[in-house]
């Protein structure tokens, strides 16, 4: 999270990139309160970039609490077609 304004800076330099907003995943847990902190840290960064537009954060075992933390895009796999069988 530290290099983002590295990489909006260096984005600058190719004509055709041109970011938009960020997308994350929490980390790999049912520990509601470590979720909502990474969701509350990226939320700090896309407010701190105003032309950022998009806020992509939550899938389907947290998107509740992504759209509380501002998410305006959601990934909803399992919840649509169920659980991955591998």
């Amino acid at each position: 999270l530290s290099e983002i304004n590295d990489i909006m800076q260096r984005s600058s330099e190719f004509e055709n990139v041109n970011i938009i907003g960020l997308m994350g995943m929490a980390s790999f847990t049912d520990t509601i309160s470590q979720i909502e902190k990474e969701f509350c840290s990226l939320q700090q960064i896309y407010k701190n970039h105003t032309s950022f537009t998009t806020l992509s954060m939550g899938m389907s075992g947290d998107y509740k609490s992504a759209i509380q933390y501002g998410s305006n895009m959601i990934r909803l796999g399992s919840v649509i077609f169920g659980n991955r069988n591998y």
